[in-house]
């Protein structure tokens, strides 16, 4: 116990009579916890002495009730797989919702690109583009030149890219070969 603790229990006469002889003894040897004691004693004295508030057990239940804390029972009997179900049923919904509302927004096809199925025109160059090239820079380039990559990029970063007629090719070959800062390679197949 420490000295705060045994002052109060002092004064409230909590403490065992050998406990309290010893404590006692403890302030004929002490000056300061005499000092204290007597500090204390003068408080209590003046809080007993003042006016009681009119509704003080009042304020004391509702502050006690406020501290102790409230018991919980030790079984709720609540099944643990209901708070699965429900945030399986919110994922669900985000999920569904997410489906229906955005990927139909941002699920267009850009027109650089076929897909794999499709068949692709007989007019077609090889061209390997230089690594520092974004996809927004390749499509900006084919779209310009009516050009859609039909196949690839190979192991070694090579795309097809086909166009719908033999002049388009020709066009585009002499425009691809001119863009050294985006093309590394044109051939035609």
């Amino acid at each position: 116990m420490d000295r705060d603790d045994a002052i109060l229990n002092y004064l409230q006469n909590r403490l065992a009579p050998e406990d309290r002889a010893q404590f006692e003894a403890s302030m004929t040897q002490d000056a300061s916890l005499s000092a204290e004691v007597d500090l204390m004693r003068s408080v209590r004295a003046d809080l007993a002495a003042a006016p009681k508030h009119q509704n003080s057990d009042a304020v004391w239940a509702r502050l006690a009730a406020s501290i102790d804390p409230v018991p919980q029972p030790a079984n709720e009997n609540r099944r643990p797989w209901m708070q699965v179900l429900r945030y399986a049923a919110v994922a669900c919904i985000a999920v569904a919702a997410w489906q229906f509302t955005i990927v139909p927004r941002t699920g267009s096809v850009s027109e650089g690109f076929r897909t794999s199925s499709e068949r692709a025109p007989a007019f077609i160059l090889q061209v390997k583009f230089v690594e520092s090239a974004t996809i927004g820079e390749i499509g900006t380039l084919l779209a310009a030149l009516g050009g859609t990559i039909s196949d690839g990029p190979s192991a070694l970063g090579v795309v097809r890219v086909s166009f719908p007629d033999q002049a388009s090719q020709r066009e585009a070959m002499e425009a691809l070969s001119a863009r050294t800062d985006l093309v590394e390679i044109v051939l035609e197949q």
